[in-house]
């Protein structure tokens, strides 16, 4: 089905073309887009695809009486408009999740309503501007948290019961189908991968008949069918809770991530297996107290304080027990190197006076704050090579997602995040600083005045195309400079990044 024209005028854009500005950090300021958002037409807030070298999607619901409008805009590298669309949407689903594969976006869509527990797919060419639907068959109340793409196969991950699910829906056949193997223990999904040759690893978390945490790692067939299933254990004092794969040219299978002791909440440090058929998967563990930058985001006293109290501790033949809720995001390689991303974070709670000066009241979940990001390097036999930190003191959320993003480079690596209009990066080599932590602002340009952003909504940072990034949010924006005044507009802004 080919996409129906949008009226001319319904809706206004702005692209702002702005001199490439050197920053801190070697971020370069390139082009700008700013979509005028227009509350009267029942907008929700847009949602930004990155599509690689192909560019960006930009798609906004617009409610309306009896159907809603999904409105598309495709932007080039250049973030110039190339074409705009229009998808009718019913009322009754709404979008679940979005990825991108292969030139094409998909989008899934689960009903509102309890009792319809199908799930519709709707696949967007951006290459032929057309678009497909696909009816996705569930008998179970699956809420989705994850959604990847396969080489000819879509995959819903979520949970029913507390048991990690995964539906498989073959495009070829048109059927779907629980993967075999789930459905059984309760367990969390860490990581559902595809490769190219239509592969699928997939990491649960869980604990097993003799109560002890492990990583469960199985591999399907692009039809869905299980190849193999491995249990990672650790060791008494090492549960394994979190973990991230990769696979090598050989298909030998790299996981990665953290271990804990006995609060499966905390972590100890983190861990690196390999996995292959032939030898028995030898688990590597490296504690948070045997970093060298870890403890980097502290005040130095603090920090100082914290390195004597371990080193102390190892004098005297003692364990370091120094753990943190941290949760790894990312596992790459660079080079002949494996890079290991993870981020620390804690949970904060308000307490309501209800009982006057008796007591503290209820307690209120106040998000989770973010105290830094640890990236650690390994070499092929995973032996540890280094580790460097990036502090994180602004971010609070009530989402666990990844914020900091690295930019490997020959002889440097970029660590960067965005908080609100801010964006923050870092420069190391290894485990030196070459430049530390450095702020720069994304302004609105204008040819008519001054601009006041007033506020900033939902932004982030993603990877889009080597040595590309953008950064994307909402933002209220005033003509003037008055903190009264409340003339101006509210736009979705994306900003070209490029790091150097």
């Amino acid at each position: 089905m080919y996409f129906t024209s949008i009226k001319s005028g319904s809706i206004s854009f702005i692209l702002i073309w702005c001199l490439a500005l050197p920053c801190a950090g070697q971020v370069v300021l390139q082009e700008r887009y700013e979509l005028l958002l227009l509350d009267e037409l029942g907008m929700a807030n847009p949602q930004v695809t990155s599509l690689g070298t192909d560019g960006i999607l930009v798609h906004t619901r617009i409610r309306e009486r009896t159907t809603d409008r999904l409105q598309l805009v495709m932007l080039d590298t250049a973030l110039r408009e190339s074409w705009q669309g229009v998808i009718t949407l019913d009322k009754n689903q709404t979008i679940a999740r979005v990825v991108a594969h292969d030139h094409r976006v998909y989008l899934l869509l689960r009903a509102i309503t309890f009792g319809n527990f199908d799930f519709t797919i709707i696949v967007i060419d951006i290459r032929s501007r057309s678009y497909d639907t696909y009816l996705v068959n569930n008998l179970i109340p699956l809420t989705p948290s994850d959604f990847n793409i396969s080489t000819n196969a879509i995959l819903i991950g979520g949970y029913f019961n507390e048991s990690p699910v995964v539906l498989h829906y073959s495009l070829a056949t048109g059927r779907s189908r629980l993967l075999p193997g789930f459905f059984t223990d309760p367990g969390h999904i860490n990581q559902i991968k595809t490769y190219d040759d239509g592969l699928i690893d997939i990491i649960v978390s869980m604990r097993n008949q003799l109560r002890k945490e492990i990583l469960l790692i199985r591999s399907y067939t692009p039809e869905g069918d299980l190849i193999n299933a491995t249990a990672l254990e650790g060791e008494i004092d090492k549960k394994l809770l979190y973990g991230n794969s990769i696979r090598k040219e050989d298909g030998t299978q790299i996981i990665a991530g953290s271990f804990g002791a006995r609060n499966p909440e905390y972590s100890r440090g983190v861990f690196f297996a390999e996995l292959n058929a032939e030898e028995k998967p030898t688990v590597r563990y490296y504690n948070f107290s045997d970093f060298e930058n870890y403890f980097k985001y502290m005040k130095p006293r603090r920090e100082a304080r914290v390195k004597e109290r371990i080193a102390r501790r190892k004098l005297k033949g003692k364990k370091n027990r120094q753990s943190s809720m941290f949760l790894t995001q990312e596992l790459f390689q660079a080079g002949d190197e494996y890079l290991l991303l993870g981020e620390a974070f804690y949970p904060r709670y308000l307490y309501l006076n209800t009982f006057g000066n008796s007591g503290r009241g209820d307690r209120i979940f106040d998000g989770y704050r973010y105290t830094h990001a640890a990236v650690v390097a390994f070499d092929e036999s995973g032996a540890m090579k280094w580790d460097n930190a990036f502090e994180i003191n602004d971010v609070k959320t009530f989402d666990l997602k990844q914020y900091v993003k690295l930019v490997p480079g020959s002889d440097k690596i970029e660590m960067l995040y965005l908080h609100e209009n801010n964006l923050n990066s870092k420069t190391i080599n290894r485990n030196q600083v070459l430049e530390g932590k450095s702020t720069i602002e994304l302004r609105a340009k204008s040819n008519t005045g001054p601009q006041k952003e007033k506020k900033t909504e939902a932004g982030e940072l993603e990877y889009w195309y080597n040595p590309y990034f953008f950064a994307y949010g909402i933002q209220s924006i005033n003509n003037t400079h008055d903190e009264n005044d409340d003339s101006g507009r509210k736009v979705l802004f994306i900003n070209k990044l490029k790091f150097q």
